[in-house]
């Protein structure tokens, strides 16, 4: 007997006619949402005897209890301790709901594979796997894009700066440039003379008689 309900996918809870005793009492617990109850009841089964259905329902316990990390440890418990296909193929599908849940696509991909080949006619498992595969082929090319980003950005810090223009140095030599200055005082003299006619002021002071 299991009972299903649902979270953001599909998830699965196993109760079967055959347990009894703690396994019971969690497993009612667990309907009437008391967690912690159950908790506590399970986890008393299984310090008693290895029970794969103990552990397969402590872990929707723990989900439950926002206890992700040791839901999934105690669906692997599950997996490698029941011998039952079916049992396996619902520890392994939960446990991908939980990967699935954190963004781990694939992971959660690869486990719903394991599900899906135990069994294969489970339309459940075969609806999240499309599910990841299509989240994951929308999630590649964005990380595609951001890692491109990440690699460009370095470049560009590293870009060397423009070169800076060099002083100009003169290509004149040491006669042109004598020869220069001696013309710019040549003009100046012209000019002052000029200057002087047109003031009457004399060039040079008179002499003394």
């Amino acid at each position: 007997m299991k009972i299903s309900f649902t979270i953001l996918f599909s998830f699965i809870v196993c109760i079967a006619f055959a347990q009894t005793g703690e396994v019971v009492k969690g497993n009612k617990h667990y309907k009437e949402g008391d967690y912690d109850k159950a908790e506590a009841a399970y986890q008393k089964a299984l310090s008693k005897k290895q029970n794969p259905i103990a552990q397969y329902n402590l872990g929707n316990t723990l989900y439950k209890k926002e206890k992700t990390a040791d839901a999934i440890k105690s669906f692997e418990e599950t997996i490698a301790n029941t011998t039952e296909a079916e049992l396996k193929a619902k520890a392994l599908y939960n446990k991908g709901v939980l990967l699935h849940k954190e963004n781990k696509l694939n992971d959660a991909i690869d486990v719903y594979k394991q599900a899906l080949r135990l069994t294969p006619a489970d339309e459940e498992i075969r609806k999240n796997l499309q599910l990841a595969l299509r989240a994951k082929k929308q999630k590649d090319p964005q990380e595609e894009k951001k890692q491109k980003q990440k690699e460009e950005k370095p470049k560009e810090d590293k870009k060397t700066p423009p070169p800076q223009p060099k002083p100009q140095q003169s290509k004149l030599t040491k006669k042109q440039v004598e020869q220069y200055l001696k013309a710019l005082e040549q003009k100046e003299k012209q000019l002052q003379e000029k200057m002087q006619k047109k003031t009457g002021v004399p060039s040079q002071p008179e002499k003394d008689w």
